[in-house]
């Protein structure tokens, strides 16, 4: 039986948010060492026992699943990495079964499943806004059942959601932007630039280096502006966060299932015109380590990449009822050039779409890129970052003097002979404790702009899910953070239209996305410039 996700706000979703609920009860209300306990499932994602105990989710006396449980399940989320997607794709098939049994052993349907919350959707004002059946501390009328009595705690409610507006809580639009699906490769080129849609080659990887496009958002993004950090709280201290904002906790949130199945179905929107690795070592991966999750029977999967590719065939048999791409293409670069290419070619400016890679020219999903990127300037020392930051990049004046030259005999009238070159951003070794923290980065802003940041400027956003685990030198990253990589070109392109000059430098500023933000303390290790050859 091949079954639908639906839409959170959908009529169709009603009835599986109100099974949804009664399922979660009764997955709470499982001991710890139950593998199909709702803390058992969350500590597969990740767990520090410390913390929980901290946040009172578990007593120091609690009973354990065996040590050999332990090491097997917990703690496997794969992040910053090529297996990000396919992991995560089999972690929530296997929750959804375990969700499912609890809802037909209760009298639901033996169709159910998993909803999903389009928070990107620009066609609906409210898309951004936490579902109100998450926001209730009450059960929601008519919701009551057997196992769920009328007036009870809300299971889909939790108090360590401290979102960035709240009530409601809403995403700020910047951190739900779906550039990543205009990219062409799943993993990126050299240096991670261009940066790949879905992460880096790595084996089994739990955290830490460079996010996958979809990963940076609106994955991260909306981890943090769901999870927050308590008003009032230190953002730098992880007793102050949200449960959404850390990986170590974010399974204990219901809302954590939705969002990823969101971030699932984006995935197989992507696939609709693209290519996923053909590489063995991701098809049959990962090394050196399986990934394996509870059965419904308490038993175990075991599962690789080319398992779970087709979602609608076995074992999986899902679908979504939303497949579509839910924006236009765009031109991968920016819409000036996009423009004035169109202007001057006499034709309609071409899409990210025109031109992709047939699988034969591409090699184990990683296009052959033809040029590597080349660095072109960086900052002189680490960056701290502390509330509203600017960071000089010294450029290296010869190459930026010969990019702007051919930025300016393309925008120029006459005929083009050549596409200037990409310009990218990498911001490497991000490290502190603060997940949480949300932040705006805007390239070339006036020295004076304070109120009205011009959207022209804004190169991108930086959300620092993780950050605390990458940044722990005993941890598998051996403490060596997150890496970020933003496409510039736009903003380079608008810099170029309004005459300024980028001999010397560029300057970048982080911007906190709220007051909360602004407390977050970390630090960047280098920031810098690359261009890329068309």
């Amino acid at each position: 039986m091949v079954r639908t996700r639906c839409e959170v706000r959908s009529p169709e979703a009603a009835d599986a948010l109100r099974w949804y609920a009664t399922a979660v009860h009764v997955m709470q209300s499982r001991p710890l060492a139950d593998r199909t306990s709702w803390l058992f499932l969350a500590a597969i994602h990740g767990i520090q026992p410390s913390l929980w105990f901290r946040f009172g989710v578990i007593e120091p006396d609690v009973a354990a699943p065996p040590a050999a449980d332990q090491r097997r399940f917990w703690n496997q989320c794969q992040h910053q990495s090529w297996y990000f997607l396919p992991w995560h794709r089999g972690y929530l098939f296997a929750f959804e079964q375990i969700c499912r049994e609890a809802v037909i052993e209760a009298g639901g349907p033996e169709d159910w499943a998993l909803p999903y919350w389009n928070y990107s959707d620009t066609t609906r004002p409210e898309a951004r806004v936490l579902p109100d059946a998450f926001a209730q501390e009450t059960l929601p009328a008519g919701w009551e059942s057997t196992a769920l009595p009328d007036g009870s705690p809300n299971p889909l409610w939790v108090e360590r959601r401290y979102g960035k507006t709240d009530p409601p809580i809403t995403i700020g639009e910047q951190f739900v932007t779906l550039e990543a699906l205009q990219l062409d490769d799943f993993v990126g080129g050299t240096n991670d630039i261009p940066p790949g849609f879905g992460g880096p080659v790595t084996v089994f990887h739990t955290g830490g280096g460079p996010n996958g496009s979809l990963e940076r958002q609106p994955h991260n993004g909306v981890h943090g502006q769901i999870g927050g950090s308590r008003p009032g709280g230190n953002v730098n201290d992880p007793a102050d966060q949200g449960f959404m904002s850390m990986p170590s906790t974010a399974g204990l949130d219901p809302i954590f299932w939705l969002h990823h199945a969101n971030i699932d179905r984006l995935w197989t929107v992507w696939r609709r015109t693209h290519t996923d690795p053909a590489d063995p070592r991701w098809l049959d991966g990962p090394i050196p380590r399986t990934f394996t999750m509870p059965a419904v029977d308490g038993q175990e999967w075991t599962f690789t990449p080319s398992l779970v590719l087709d979602t609608a065939s076995s074992p999986l048999d899902y679908i979504y009822d939303d497949q579509a791409a839910p924006v236009e293409p765009v031109f991968p670069v920016g819409a000036r050039r996009a423009e004035r290419f169109a202007l001057l070619s006499g034709g309609p400016a071409r899409s990210a779409d025109d031109g992709t890679p047939s699988a034969e020219e591409r090699e184990g999903g990683v296009m052959g890129a033809e040029h590597a990127p080349e660095l072109i300037g960086a900052s002189d020392s680490a960056v701290r970052v502390n509330g509203e930051t600017r960071a000089g990049v010294r450029l290296d004046e010869p190459r930026v003097r010969s990019l702007t030259q051919r930025l300016g005999r393309a925008m120029a009238l006459g005929p083009v002979s050549e596409e200037p070159p990409r310009v990218f951003l990498k911001l490497e070794g991000i490290r502190g404790t603060s997940d949480a923290a949300n932040y705006l980065v805007y390239i070339g802003l006036p020295t004076d702009a304070t109120e009205e940041l011009d959207p022209d400027h804004l190169a991108g956003t930086l959300s620092l899910f993780g950050v605390g685990r990458a940044s722990d030198p005993e941890g598998p990253n051996a403490g060596g953070g997150l890496n970020e990589v933003l496409e510039i070109t736009r903003v380079v392109d608008a810099l170029q239209v309004s005459g300024n000059d980028l001999a010397n430098a560029l300057d970048v500023r982080f911007v906190p996305a709220s007051e909360r933000d602004a407390d977050a303390d970390f630090s960047i290790s280098s920031v810098r410039v690359f261009m890329l050859e068309p």
